[in-house]
């Protein structure tokens, strides 16, 4: 459980009060984890969402007709795509579509933070198949979604914290403890607060909350033990490779931790990247 200091909430305010305001399609995305978290969600109810939003559901069926899902004929409306691509997939690709829907602006920097927080939502979906461990398609919305914290500071200080990220990249520190040094507040926090305020399932929030700390919390109900450290792991790999701001950074990747040998990481990293890779060419074009 984060505990602020009053500096800390003073400035988490201020950021969130720049930042709620984010533009009104940035619904879409509140409304796509609402739509996820149903257990009892039909294809009908997928169907009547996208009829609300002519672009979207356009990207949506072009996405579902590129070659990286194999269908041998056209698909020419969407009830036919979420019949040929099944619910879970169709899931995954309506919340990687709309993610990007939270940034206030989208030029260079966004882009990265986009495409790292997408690499390490494809490789928690990966890892999840790979180790049973979580379901494949939550494992992708935590990971897209981990770092929503991050969003919301660019939004509010889109002139200072691109600037700050360079400093990040450059140096030893953490992200979180270079955050707290300039702005009194990090992106733990704010990713957190957010998540409360917009009553994301548990799941997510603690997600958020939990990405960067290993072990797991001992005092935390282990529930949600695995699916943070799948995602954890997936941020180390992608911050290994560089996805998303091109430099890559050493980590240690504990693949132990979610029942993994050490010596797969390389056949992991490259099947990963095939995935990303042509899941990310699919979604920017």
């Amino acid at each position: 459980m984060l505990i602020y200091t009053l500096q800390a909430m003073e400035k988490l305010e201020e950021i969130l009060s720049k930042t709620f305001d984010i533009p009104s399609h940035s619904n879409v995305v509140f409304k796509v984890i609402k739509l996820l978290d149903n257990e009892y969600l039909s294809i009908r109810d997928i169907e009547d969402f996208l009829s609300y939003d002519k672009g979207f559901a356009s990207k949506f069926l072009r996405i579902a007709n590129s070659p990286f899902y194999g269908m041998t004929r056209k698909i020419k409306t969407v009830k036919e795509a979420l019949v040929l691509l099944g619910i879970n997939t169709a899931k995954s690709l309506i919340l990687a579509t709309s993610s990007r829907y939270l940034y206030k602006r989208f030029g260079d920097f966004e882009q990265s933070l986009w495409e790292h927080s997408l690499g390490v939502g494809i490789c928690s979906s990966f890892l999840a198949s790979l180790t049973k461990l979580a379901e494949p398609e939550e494992s992708l919305c935590c990971g897209i979604l981990h770092d929503i914290g991050k969003v919301f500071l660019n939004n509010a200080m889109p002139d200072d914290y691109p600037k700050l990220y360079k400093r990040i990249i450059n140096s030893e520190k953490s992200s979180a403890e270079i955050e707290n040094e300039i702005f009194a507040v990090n992106h733990v926090e704010v990713g957190v607060e957010v998540s409360m305020r917009w009553n994301f399932p548990e799941v997510i929030q603690k997600v958020i909350e939990y990405h960067h700390q290993a072990p797991y919390p001992y005092d935390e109900d282990t529930e949600h033990k695995n699916i943070c450290n799948i995602v954890r792991i997936a941020n180390h790999i992608c911050h290994k490779l560089g996805i998303g701001f091109k430099k890559y950074l050493p980590n240690s990747i504990d693949l132990e931790d979610i029942g993994l040998d050490s010596s797969s990481l390389e056949e992991i990293e490259k099947i990963f990247l095939s995935q990303f890779n042509e899941q990310k060419d699919l979604l920017i074009n």
